[in-house]
């Protein structure tokens, strides 16, 4: 039974990711459709999905405004470990930088959410969508703060705000809320609809990521690729599983937290290093390497969770 719930959560993101570096190997996907597709899934189908997921979910059994400031806090911790440690191994500030986004940015939509969902079913994925609702947005304010400070320039608090109020995910998680608010239930054949264009994300992007995954320049980044998968794969999980259950939160809890903590560096993270002075190669890299590495991991994780009875029960 623990075997088939690893399997299960992670073995769908493998033949997907696996599809998509076929297809470009064999060289029915370009990188220009790849691009197009990409920003599709992202400025479309992303709102849907995190829309669909809150949508039908009770935010009053969802709701849970202590797990979710635990979740900030743990972030943060994390954060701070990384800011101390990495600048005393590491000199180069574009380096440094991609390094520190590595580890603060995931891509929960992807990789969380199809995780939480084949172990718990959609109906159940309310509390996975809240959270990454909130954390999203955090990580991004974090890590455009850490990229600004370190190429020197002064931080554009209008902008950086801007940014945020644009972002799909965080429009498709408040719509969602006020919709929940209003108590607005939609006709079933709207629901559906909603429903179709939220289940393209999964299949599509995760394809499209296989695709895109390079191995290039590997053996040169070895160190600092090192040391962003055992921070990013192994310590932060960690961190945030052992302090949810001791803190007494349910198996949902966990398996959110596991989720959420546990997931490779998010794919955006590439370009937003080339724009800001960071060390774009290296950024590549780290999501490439992590979304590989991830696969197992996340194994790892559901297989010793579920043996530990903390998820699945």
């Amino acid at each position: 039974m623990n075997l088939m719930l690893g399997v299960s959560a992670v073995l769908p993101i493998l033949i997907y990711m696996l599809g998509g570096a076929i297809l470009k190997r064999a060289k029915m996907l370009s990188d220009t459709t790849l691009n197009e597709v990409n920003r599709i899934i992202f400025s479309y189908c992303f709102p849907f999905l995190i829309f669909n997921s809150i949508y039908r979910t009770n935010i009053k059994e969802a709701l849970n405004p202590g797990f979710l400031w635990t979740m900030v806090v743990l972030f943060l911790l994390v954060t701070a470990i990384v800011l101390v440690i990495f600048p005393k191994r590491f000199a180069s500030k574009p380096v440094l930088g991609s390094m520190l986004q590595g580890v603060v940015r995931s891509n929960s939509l992807l990789f969380a959410l199809p995780v939480v969902i084949a172990i718990t079913g959609k109906d159940r994925a309310g509390l996975a969508s809240l959270s990454i609702a909130v954390m999203v947005p955090l990580s991004n304010i974090v890590s455009v703060i850490i990229l600004e400070v370190l190429r020197g320039d002064k931080l554009c608090i209008k902008s950086l705000l801007l940014s945020i109020v644009k972002n799909p995910i965080i429009a498709g998680a408040l719509a969602a809320l006020a919709v929940k608010g209003m108590g607005i239930r939609f006709p079933a054949v709207a629901e559906r609809m909603i429903g179709d264009i939220a289940s393209l994300v999964t299949p599509i992007a995760l394809v499209t990521l296989g695709a895109g995954l390079k191995l290039a320049d590997t053996v040169f980044y070895r160190r600092e690729l090192r040391a962003v998968c055992i921070m990013k794969l192994l310590v932060t999980p960690l961190i945030f599983v052992l302090v949810i259950k001791a803190l007494g939160f349910d198996g949902t809890a966990v398996l959110t937290a596991m989720a959420l903590s546990a997931v490779p560096t998010a794919v955006s993270s590439y370009p937003t290093a080339k724009a800001m002075g960071a060390d774009a190669v290296l950024a590549g890299q780290i999501v490439a390497v992590t979304s590989t590495l991830s696969i197992l991991s996340v194994f790892m994780w559901v297989l010793t969770l579920s043996a530990l009875g903390w998820i699945g029960g």
